[in-house]
Parts: structure tokens; C-alpha cells; sequence
């Protein structure tokens, strides 16, 4: 079962293009924190970032992406000493990209994601706050042409295009997630670590390929090949909750999305994430995203990013 897989098709993100950036000589340029998971690429040129919060800033070269996984402020410049510009002032000029003194030393382009589940957070549990991909990293390069298939087809009305972007920015998630994973010694715990634990990642594909099924702590520990409280310890350890914990957590969010986008009766989404009870899981779901699943089914749109434009 490939967890990673399955995760980021449940969380389903949505990509969207912002303006690139253009710039030339010294700058720096002051952001207000963003909606949703900015993510950016450096296509010439350098510069630093530095995010609101974190104690050093990072050094960002032609061909690194970033990702930021946290809604805050951040500074962009070749000289973070100096009185930073607005975001909001240099992107206001109806242009793409923006162009800060005349520009055609560095240039930039990105966007963000938004999730349509409440339940999103979790992918980046464990995940420092900027997320760096330099350009040497074998993921970079896909990620790179990702963006220029996403830009193209963002900025072309042509047939099968929203699903073309859809795919595309799965593609680009994947990539990142994947290269932090790889790439991290030990990451804090989160529910993606779990996937680099050989052990682990035995029971969280049991879990996901049957998610109906009444597991208990002693199946999910035979499966992981380990005994029942060195297999609770450390799932603990490494994901950040108790196995059952997890459990719970994913049969919500299936039962989330199943909700949002099918026909199917409270009851039956119910059966189909374990629940042999209505109200057990009425209660269930109730307590984990604080809405019934009754007002679930009825809500639209985004559930935890709302829409709002957005600039580099």
C-alpha cells in the first residue's frame, strides 16, 4: 500500500499560480503571512529568505524551491538589512512578473496550495517551517518542470486543464514530501514519518489498505512484526499519537471526504470506515472536526484555506 500515495489524494490539494517576481540590485521585500502552503522556485539569480520567527535565514540559489508550511510572514531579499519593501506596494503595479528596480538579475516564481479537507494539518506535522529543496536534489528538477506544465496550463483555457493541474500539483506535494523525507536525519514526529520506519510503516499500510477493518492494538503490532508495547512506544514516538489514535484519525478524514463527495447516507459512510454504529461515529466525527457529519455533507468550498490573492 503506498501510504504517501494515499494521504495527499485524501488531503486533495489545489494548486494556484501568483505573480513572479523580477528584480535587480539590492532589495528586500516584506510578505504578510499567507493563506495556505506558499511554495516558490528560484528560476536566476539568489537571495535570502528569512521567516517570522525562525532563527536563521536561508540561502536560496537559482533552480531551489521552498515550501512553507506554516502561515507566517516571511522577507525575501539580497540584503535583509535593509528597510524591506511592502509585498502589498510592489505587487500592486498591474504586471507579471513585478519588477523591482527594473529587474533581470533574479527572478522568482510560485504560488500556493490549499487543501480541501479539515483535516490537512496533518501532512506536515513533524515538518520545520520552510521546507528548502536545492536545485542539486534529484527531486528538484521534477518539481521545476511540474511548475512550468502548472503555469502554462494556468495561463491556457484549453480542454482538460483544471484535472491536468490537479495531477500536477500532487505531483509537485509529492516531490517535496518526499525529498524532506529522504533527505532529513531524524524529522520530529508526524504522521509522514511514520512512512521512513520500516516497522511502522508495515502497520500504517495495513491500516490504509483496510481502514474498515476492527483492528486492535495487537493486530496493528503483529503486523508491524513487534510486540504489543514496543510497538505502541514506538508509533508513538515516531508518528506523534497512539496507533489507535492514527486510526481514528484517518477513517475521519475518509469519512470526511466520502461526506463532501458522494451520495452516500451518513450510515453507509459510517460501515464503510469501521463504525457499526451511527451514533458512535456521529460522535466520533463530531468531536474531531467539531461539526456533525450531517453539516459536513451540506458545507462547500474550501474547508481550511480560504481564497485570497495572492503575490510571489
Amino acid at each position: 500500500m503506498d501510504v504517501l500515495s494515499d494521504i495527499i489524494g485524501q488531503v486533495t490539494p489545489e494548486a494556484s499560480v501568483s505573480a513572479g517576481l523580477d528584480a535587480a540590485g539590492e532589495w528586500c521585500i516584506a510578505f504578510e503571512a499567507p493563506n495556505g502552503i506558499k511554495f516558490n522556485v528560484v528560476t536566476k539569480g539568489t537571495c535570502w529568505l528569512r521567516v517570522e520567527g525562525e532563527p536563521a535565514p536561508v540561502f536560496v540559489a537559482e533552480g531551489d524551491c521552498f515550501l512553507l508550511t506554516r502561515c507566517r510572514g516571511f522577507t525575501l531579499g539580497t540584503d535583509l538589512s535593509l528597510p524591506p519593501l511592502s509585498a502589498q506596494e510592489v505587487f500592486s503595479a498591474d504586471q507579471n512578473p513585478a519588477r523591482v528596480n527594473a529587474g533581470g538579475a533574479f527572478s522568482l516564481v510560485g504560488g500556493r496550495f490549499a487543501f480541501r479537507s479539515e483535516q490537512a494539518e496533518h501532512l506536515f506535522e513533524g515538518f520545520p517551517v520552510a521546507v528548502h529543496v536545492r536545485g542539486d536534489e534529484p527531486s528538484a528538477p521534477v518539481f521545476r518542470r511540474a511548475l512550468e506544465q502548472f503555469v502554462d496550463e494556468a495561463r491556457c483555457d484549453r480542454p482538460g486543464g483544471r484535472l491536468i493541474r490537479e495531477r500536477l500539483a500532487q505531483i509537485m506535494l509529492v516531490e517535496i514530501v518526499r525529498s524532506h523525507l529522504l533527505s532529513s536525519n531524524r524529522p520530529a514526529p508526524g504522521w509522514l514519518r511514520g512512512l521512513a520506519d520500516a516497522r511502522i510503516s508495515r502497520a500504517l499500510s495495513a491500516i490504509h489498505a483496510a481502514p474498515e477493518r476492527k483492528w486492535s492494538l495487537s493486530a496493528l503490532s503483529h503486523a508491524a512484526g513487534m510486540s504489543r508495547s514496543h510497538f505502541a512506544r514506538r508509533f508513538r514516538d515516531v508518528v506523534g499519537i497512539p496507533p489507535l489514535g492514527y486510526l481514528r484519525s484517518w477513517r475521519m478524514l475518509l469519512a470526511f471526504n466520502g461526506l463532501k463527495t458522494t451520495q452516500k447516507r451518513v450510515g453507509e459512510i459510517a460501515q464503510s470506515v469501521g463504525y457499526e454504529s451511527e451514533s458512535a461515529f456521529s460522535t466520533a466525527f463530531r468531536r474531531l472536526n467539531n461539526i456533525s457529519p450531517g453539516t459536513a455533507q451540506r458545507k462547500t468550498g474550501r474547508d481550511v484555506f480560504t481564497e485570497r490573492s495572492d503575490k510571489a
